[in-house]
């Protein structure tokens, strides 16, 4: 970037910050902290954005030739050509190319500042990943930082009200749409790309998922409390996982498909001594890592075979062939950090046991990472069942004299989408998982409960007392297979 242009952006920068700080109220002092904080994020942006376009990566004299021979990798068993990158950037995004990594980069080495850099199209502009999205409440529109479509200069995306209630349309040429649902803002481009920002624990916006206008789907995966992006998943299973040494990321691991043989690689970020790893071949795609650690007042501080054998008939009984479950306390590890991993039962601080969300509850996924979709079964057997699903979570009660190894039982099922009963072999089908309540950018699933007696849908304070657990109403009923 030319100085000129890293000044002008600087000084565009203190204009914001000066207007807002000058409207002489306290909430407006209060509010200018937030254009002092983007300020500062972009001018740190700045001298990141220039390094990591292409001439910034290669030395001058370097051979052009092994510039473009690095810009191409051949897969193992492969003999397909990987896309060279963007003229204007040193990697490039795969979305519509699924056998390839989601990113290609330039180099087999990257450069230090990646979180500050690493961009997504959005019109002219390009979105940068790890920022958030942020709300100036003196003059009542959203800030949204970004870089140019070439990687040239600094912007910040300004959405201002419209007529329409929870509306906002960007002040540039070319209009960006943002729509206002509380806890989840979404960007529309004029292509027809759909950003979603969901409101984390640490009180920030941050990308939960991209969504195309073919369809092509980014989840980002977030600690547990939003602070720290460790992730992204497309649609197709590819994964970009985020390896953190000191806060900062020290590494780059893909996953992808290649002639239907997974590969797996590393890059390496900054001065770091280790070399990137080889390609490495396996049978079947790995989830994320886990980042998530069992609290330390967990009733139950490990998942068990004989809990991972449970959850498997579990799958069977409800799910498609896909399906996972989680009844026994623990979420699947490759939910990555959209949930704590332990969900079970605690002892509070007061020495008294406290029921967690999966304390007799099951949790039904169409794949390991909680992003697939899966067919919605329950047992044949019921004798009454509600006729259609309530309006807030979408569940259903079915009656049974005899479900499992129990008497007694209603079965209920929260957030079911797409809502019948059809028979299949020895199984109702009842609709699909991702109901009302059951899906959000990250994951999609159904909640499951069992309760003694013929209860209905009880009210929510007592349905803790009337759970049953799932694991005993099927035990021994089924064995999985293999």
């Amino acid at each position: 970037m030319h100085r000129k242009n890293y000044i002008s952006s600087l000084s565009d920068i203190s204009d914001l910050r000066s207007q807002k700080c000058e409207i002489p109220n306290l909430t407006s002092e209060i509010s200018c902290h937030r254009p002092i904080r983007l300020a500062l994020r972009l001018a740190s942006v700045i001298i990141f954005a220039a390094s990591f376009a292409v001439g910034a990566t290669k030395p001058s004299d370097a051979n052009p030739d092994r510039g473009a021979s690095r810009a191409r990798a051949v897969l193992a068993k492969s003999l397909a050509v990987e896309p060279a990158v963007s003229a204007q950037f040193n990697y490039k995004w795969n979305v519509d190319n699924r056998q390839f990594p989601l990113l290609s980069f330039f180099s087999e080495h990257l450069k230090p500042g990646l979180d500050q850099s690493l961009s997504y199209p959005m019109d002219q502009f390009r979105f940068l990943i790890f920022e958030t999205l942020d709300y100036d409440d003196a003059r009542a529109r959203y800030l949204l930082p970004s870089i140019s479509g070439d990687g040239k200069d600094v912007h910040l995306i300004e959405f201002e009200p419209t007529q329409t209630k929870n509306n906002f349309v960007s002040i540039d040429e070319k209009k960006l749409k943002l729509i206002d649902d509380g806890s989840q803002k979404t960007i529309r481009a004029s292509d027809g790309t759909r950003y979603v920002f969901v409101r984390y624990p640490d009180g920030e916006f941050h990308c939960a998922g991209i969504r195309d206008a073919g369809n092509n789907q980014l989840n980002f995966i977030y600690t547990s409390n939003g602070s720290m992006l460790h992730g992204v998943v497309d649609s197709a299973g590819r994964t970009i996982t985020f390896n953190y040494a000191d806060d900062e990321i020290g590494s780059i691991t893909q996953t992808w498909t290649a002639n239907a043989t997974g590969v797996q690689k590393t890059w390496i970020v900054g001065d770091q001594s280790a070399a990137a790893s080889l390609p490495l071949n396996y049978s079947r795609a790995p989830g994320f890592t886990s980042f998530k650690r069992v609290p330390a007042n967990a009733v139950v501080q490990e998942y068990t075979a004989e809990m991972a054998a449970s959850d498997k008939v579990l799958a069977q009984v409800f799910g498609g062939p896909n399906a996972v479950a989680a009844g026994n306390g623990f979420e699947p590890a490759g939910l990555a950090d959209s949930y704590p991993r332990y969900r079970g039962d605690i002892i509070g601080d007061d020495g008294k046991l406290r029921r967690g969300h999966l304390s007799y509850a099951v949790h039904l996924y169409g794949n390991s990472s909680g992003t697939g979709d899966s067919p919605l079964y329950i047992p044949n057997g019921f004798t009454m069942h509600s006729t259609q699903p309530s309006p807030t979570d979408a569940a259903v009660t079915f009656y049974y004299p005899k479900l499992g190894n129990l008497t007694d039982v209603t079965l209920a099922v929260f957030h079911v989408a797409d809502f019948e009963i059809r028979s299949e072999g020895d199984r109702v089908r009842i609709g699909n998982i991702g109901g009302m309540g059951g899906s959000t950018p990250l994951y999609r699933h159904s909640h499951i409960e069992f309760y003694q007696g013929n209860t209905g849908l009880p009210a929510a304070d007592a349905r803790t007392r009337l759970r049953i657990d799932p694991a005993a109403v099927f035990a021994r009923i089924m064995q999985p297979e293999g």
